[in-house]
């Protein structure tokens, strides 16, 4: 959402920030929204695996589509 609201530049505005979100937001695809959620256990293994750590950076693996599970 970052990517689609700073397109044309940062948006200093509070008002128009909300504003911009807020439609990003109701016209992003449903599909987008759901694949975000299906890689949310990539994430948490990630950092997990990291120990919390901050040197996870999420879409690093951007096109992966295979899950990786630590243990």
């Amino acid at each position: 959402m970052k990517r689609e609201t700073t397109k044309k530049g940062p948006i200093t505005n509070e008002k128009e920030l909300k504003k911009a979100w807020v439609k990003c937001w109701n016209d992003m695809p449903q599909e987008k929204i759901q694949a975000w959620i299906k890689r949310i256990p990539v994430h948490i293994q990630e950092i997990i695996k990291l120990e919390g750590g901050n040197e996870y950076r999420e879409g690093q693996n951007i096109g992966q589509e295979q899950v990786r599970v630590y243990r």
